[in-house]
């Protein structure tokens, strides 16, 4: 049986051990070690998506790497290459269960805790648990510092936030309590688990909110976008020559690195309206698509949108769960019109890619 056979399954999430068939081929995720990539597996990440992939590679809302247009024959070097960094987990319920954010100045922002330990140990204790191979793929844990870069309103079944001295403990989008930063990862755990741990109490609710400034920070880090969440191999190779240290990525489609930006095509300022469109793929890339979802999401930037916009492939809705002011979902080669809706919500109507933009 092949690759692709074996793996003909629908709505997993891709990984490194287990890549997905796509439009372009085959799609292979890679998630970072507690949001980072040091810069020689940066280096080989673009070597691989140049040499064993089509150069493209996506940035995605869930703080990860995805590499485009793998062939089947060329799955077991770019494992190869992956486990010689530190990249490949034992097994696919490992892998699928390694779902961390982080925030991405941890370490870098004096201002914030260091919540990498936590975030390390969290990980550890998912891998050894076997009553956690059962979870979801789409279960998803963050940890975040409290600092300037927040990602505390992003969605996880799981968050640990640093707050006044302790760790603020939510399930579900619920603070259900504190604990103290020596026993976050196991409350988590517990969590994860279906299990109620004894907390404090919350004394002050720490900020739900996620900040995403771009360009150079107070903390001498600096934040570069991807448009639509997309790289080149180029690209990628040289953000590792820009950077000092490892790079770290956000839910937002940006990285973060210590080292000064140069001009190579990505974004660096906030008020971009580029940052408030979302879209997939779309076709020829995705097979799911029947519609050029980045051409007409161009389009629509170019008419400086003021509200946020999702132009999805297909119901969906890969680029984006949260609702969006306008929703344009592909079918048939046209475009449904949600407002203030997800890709899912039933649509109003149907236009082609013309009256689409002059929606906006």
């Amino acid at each position: 049986m092949s690759l692709a056979a074996s793996f003909e399954v629908k709505g997993w999430c891709p990984g490194a051990l287990q890549p997905m068939p796509s439009g372009d081929g085959l799609l292979v995720r890679v998630r970072p070690w507690c949001g980072a990539f040091e810069r020689d597996a940066v280096r080989a990440l673009a070597d691989i998506a140049e040499r064993l992939g089509n150069g493209h590679v996506d940035l995605t809302r869930r703080a990860n790497l995805q590499i485009r247009g793998v062939r089947e024959r060329d799955v077991p070097e770019l494992q190869r290459v992956l486990r010689q960094h530190g990249l490949l987990d034992r097994d696919p319920a490992i892998e699928a269960g390694r779902n961390v954010m982080v925030s991405p100045l941890a370490g870098l922002d004096p201002a914030e805790r260091d919540v990498r330990p936590i975030a390390r140990e969290l990980v550890e204790l998912l891998a050894a648990d076997p009553a956690l191979r059962g979870l979801s793929p789409k279960f998803g844990f963050l940890v975040d510092g409290g600092g300037a870069v927040s990602i505390a309103a992003e969605r996880a079944d799981v968050a640990l936030v640093a707050a006044n001295g302790s760790i603020a403990v939510a399930r579900g989008g619920e603070w259900l309590g504190t604990t103290t930063p020596d026993k976050a990862a196991r409350i988590a755990q517990a969590l994860a688990r279906g299990e109620t741990p004894a907390l404090g109490k919350i004394e002050a609710l720490p900020r739900a909110t996620s900040t995403r400034p771009l360009g150079p920070l107070a903390c001498g880090a600096v934040g570069v976008a991807a448009p639509f969440g997309r790289l080149e191999a180029w690209q990628l190779r040289k953000l590792a020559d820009m950077a000092e240290s490892d790079i770290r990525l956000s839910p937002w489609r940006a990285v973060y690195f210590k080292g000064v930006v140069q001009e190579i095509g990505l974004i660096v300022d906030a008020g971009n309206p580029l940052l408030r469109i979302d879209a997939c793929p779309g076709a020829p890339a995705c097979a799911s698509s029947s519609v050029d979802t980045r051409a007409l999401a161009a389009a629509i930037a170019a008419r400086r949108p003021t509200g946020t916009v999702h132009v999805s492939g297909c119901a969906k809705g890969c680029a984006r769960s949260a609702p969006a002011d306008l929703v344009l979902v592909g079918e048939g080669g046209r475009y449904g019109v949600v407002r203030n809706g997800t890709a899912r919500d039933r649509a109003e109507r149907t236009v082609d890619a013309a009256e689409a933009v002059a929606l906006v």
